[in-house]
C-alpha cells in the first residue's frame, strides 16, 4: 500500500472514531477519551511520530499524570474536533511550503536539536542544546538535500541552570536565510486562551528517543496548562509536572504515546490565531517529571512571550 493510500485510510478511520466517540459521549470527556483510544489502537502506526528534547528532572513521584487531568481530556476533544486526521495519533510529514522557518540545529558532525527562525539570520532554540550550535539546516529532511548556514555567535540565557530554568538560546547566523519568512511570535493573550498546539521538529520517532534526526514532522496536541498556574488533584502544576510558574506550557500526548521527542529540543510549539496563522508560542524543553518514557508522555515548553525583553536585548548585541 502506498503511503498516500495508507494516510487516506488512516484519516478516514480517525474521522469515524472521533465522530462515534463524540456521539456516544457528548458530555463526558474522560469516556470520550477512553473510547477514542480503544477505537484507534488497532490502526496506530507502529512507531509513533515525534514532532531531541531533554529528560525531565526525574522526580517521577506518584500522582496525577496527563490522562488524569481534566484539562487534558477536555482539550483532547478539541484537538480531535479540529484535527480529525493522522496528526492526532501518528504525526505527518511537513509539506514543502509549510513551516520552512523550523530548522535543524547541530554541530559540525551531527544534527541534534530543532529551532525556529525569528529573524532572517536569527534562530531561537533551547539552551540545553549548547553543544550543538555551530550550524543550522534549512529543509525538510536532514538526510536529504537542503541549505546549511554556519552560526557565527550563540547566546545562552544567563540564568539557564540544571533545573532547566530559562531554557533558551539564540543563534546568529553568518548570513541571512533567503526565501523563508521568519516566524511571528504569539501574544500573551493568545497563548493564555489556547487549548490546542502544533509541534514541529526533526526529532526521533521512537519512545526511547534513540535514532538519528530525519524528516521534519508535525503533530497536534492538547495544551494542559498555558502557564503552569493551575492545579490537578490538589497539586500545583509545578508539583505535578515540574514546570516553571508563568514561564512554561504543559502539553502533549493526544493519543497513544504521541508527543515531541529527542531531537525536537528547541523546536517550535505553535498556536493558531483567529486568521488561521500559526504563531510561535513556545520552544521544546523536556518531558514532564512524571513521564514514564522519554518521549510520548507529555512535555514542557518555554513560553516565548515571557522572554520578549530578553530576546530584544540579545538582538541588540548582534
Amino acid at each position: 500500500m502506498s503511503k498516500t493510500n495508507f494516510e487516506q485510510q488512516l484519516n478516514a478511520a480517525v474521522a469515524r472514531a472521533v465522530k462515534d466517540a463524540h456521539k456516544a459521549w457528548p458530555r463526558d470527556d474522560h469516556a470520550f477519551f477512553r473510547q477514542l483510544r480503544a477505537s484507534l489502537a488497532p490502526v496506530m502506526p507502529v512507531a509513533p511520530a515525534g514532532a531531541g528534547r531533554a529528560l525531565s528532572r526525574g522526580r517521577q513521584a506518584a500522582g496525577p499524570r496527563l490522562a488524569d487531568d481534566p484539562r487534558y481530556v477536555a482539550n483532547l476533544r478539541e484537538v480531535a474536533r479540529r484535527s480529525a486526521n493522522a496528526r492526532i495519533i501518528g504525526g505527518t510529514e511537513v509539506g514543502a511550503s509549510e513551516f520552512q522557518d523550523c530548522v535543524a540545529v547541530g554541530n559540525d558532525n551531527m544534527w541534534g536539536c530543532t529551532g525556529t527562525l525569528i529573524a532572517p539570520d536569527v534562530v531561537l532554540t533551547a539552551a540545553h542544546c549548547q553543544q550543538l550550535h555551530t550550524r543550522v539546516f534549512v529543509g525538510r529532511d536532514v538526510t536529504k538535500s537542503g541549505r546549511i548556514f554556519k552560526v557565527r555567535k550563540h547566546v545562552l540565557h544567563a540564568r539557564f541552570d540544571e533545573e532547566f530554568n530559562n531554557d533558551l538560546m539564540i543563534l546568529f547566523l553568518d548570513k541571512k536565510v533567503t526565501g523563508v519568512k521568519p516566524r511571528a511570535r504569539a501574544t500573551k493573550a493568545l497563548i493564555d486562551k489556547a487549548t490546542v498546539a502544533r509541534l514541529v521538529g526533526f526529532g526521533s520517532t521512537r519512545l526511547d528517543g534513540t535514532g538519528q534526526l530525519g524528516a521534519k514532522l508535525q503533530t497536534d496536541v492538547p495544551i494542559v496548562s498555558q502557564s503552569c498556574r493551575g492545579k490537578v488533584n490538589g497539586e500545583s502544576d509545578s508539583q505535578a509536572y515540574g514546570c516553571h510558574l508563568n514561564r512554561e506550557i504543559v502539553a502533549g500526548k493526544p493519543l497513544l504515546l504521541h508527543d515531541s521527542c529527542k531531537g525536537d529540543s528547541g523546536g517550535p510549539l505553535f498556536v493558531e490565531n483567529a486568521k488561521g496563522q500559526w504563531l510561535l508560542a513556545g520552544t521544546t524543553s523536556r518531558g514532564t517529571d512524571r513521564a514514564t518514557t522519554m518521549c510520548g508522555d507529555g512535555g514542557l515548553y518555554v513560553r516565548v512571550d515571557a522572554y520578549e525583553k530578553w530576546i530584544a536585548s540579545v538582538l541588540k548585541t548582534a
